[in-house]
């Protein structure tokens, strides 16, 4: 963690690959993965949380809202909800599955990639084109987008206007109470979407893909250095800043203009599967054997720190 100008290794209590991580804001905040991992940041250190009940093998995504309302979704369909009061999660049952998707043995053949919260009574989360769910309050309902049937593996909404990306280069947008297929520019996978507002934004995917979303139109953009290289997630600070990370330690960066990388494989050569910013200083990456926090210095020069996930005992599979 970087605190008071000075680089300090954080230690993690886990082996397990991690594939989320969302923090309510730079002291507190959690990260999801393999084998039901649950880990809390209470501001000092990660701390392991009490295995769940009903837990799924793997967590896939965690989302909190602004008001600190919080979704944790898996395999399974299954999820999990956020109780304030006792910082702990809750397994939901209230989910609008069809008999289509149960097995003979009885589980639910969905395996939910992506979740976005926006507030106690309104969050989405997404398997496939046509297994787009969204929560009233009460219950997760199913809807769909039609002509659809792609895997989907990320989801943002902001001011009520929904992106999701997935398999083939697929990407819907959400409108009106509608989802509808856009135009895409490319045909490879996309796993993360992020949006500034409803009108400019970022996807990044398999082969090296960068999109840019401008005033209605997905456009691809040439990156030096991405050739070939899968990215598994985006985060748009604003309009001038966003980072991209995935595997061999990828991480690129967006300064206004172009995208170019910054300090690839320097702390890690594993895959990193996501990150985000609690402001316009603090971050963080998570992936496989791997945990980061870097700061955007007053000079914007990069900075981070690795920390270890005792690599040598962690098994080897790739993380979805």
């Amino acid at each position: 963690k970087y605190e008071n100008g000075v680089w300090n290794k954080m230690g993690t209590p886990t082996i397990s690959k991690l594939r989320s991580v969302s923090m309510v804001d730079e002291n507190y905040g959690f990260a999801v993965g393999d084998r039901s991992t649950i880990l809390l940041f209470d501001g000092v250190s990660w701390k392991k949380q009490q295995a769940l009940s009903n837990a799924a093998s793997a967590f896939y995504g965690i989302s909190f809202s602004a008001d600190t309302n919080g979704w944790i979704i898996g395999e399974n369909a299954t999820f999990y909800q956020y109780n304030k009061s006792n910082n702990s999660w809750t397994f939901f049952k209230n989910v609008e599955i069809d008999k289509k998707d149960i097995s003979k043995d009885n589980k639910v053949l969905i395996d939910l990639k992506g979740v976005f919260t926006i507030s106690k009574t309104n969050a989405w989360a997404v398997a496939d084109g046509q297994h787009i769910y969204n929560f009233d309050g009460k219950k997760w309902r199913k809807t769909t987008c039609e002509g659809v049937n792609e895997q989907l593996y990320s989801i943002q909404f902001v001011n009520n206007i929904g992106f999701a990306v997935g398999e083939n280069g697929i990407i819907i947008k959400y409108e009106n109470g509608v989802w509808n297929k856009m135009g895409t520019p490319t045909i490879s996978k996309l796993r993360s979407v992020s949006m500034v507002d409803e009108n400019y934004g970022f996807a990044v995917g398999e082969n090296g893909t960068f999109l840019v979303y401008d005033n209605g139109i997905w456009s691809k953009m040439q990156v030096g250095g991405a050739e070939g290289l899968r990215l598994r997630s985006v985060y748009a600070l604003n309009d001038k800043k966003a980072w991209a990370v995935g595997d061999k330690g990828t991480m690129f960066c967006f300064e206004g203009k172009n995208w170019s990388s910054c300090n690839n494989n320097k702390f890690t050569s594993n895959i990193l599967t996501k990150v985000l910013f609690t402001g316009e200083g603090q971050g963080w990456v998570c992936g496989q054997n791997s945990f980061m926090n870097f700061e955007i210095s007053v000079d914007d020069e990069f900075n981070s720190k690795r920390t270890d996930m005792n690599a040598s005992n962690a098994d080897n599979n790739v993380p979805k």
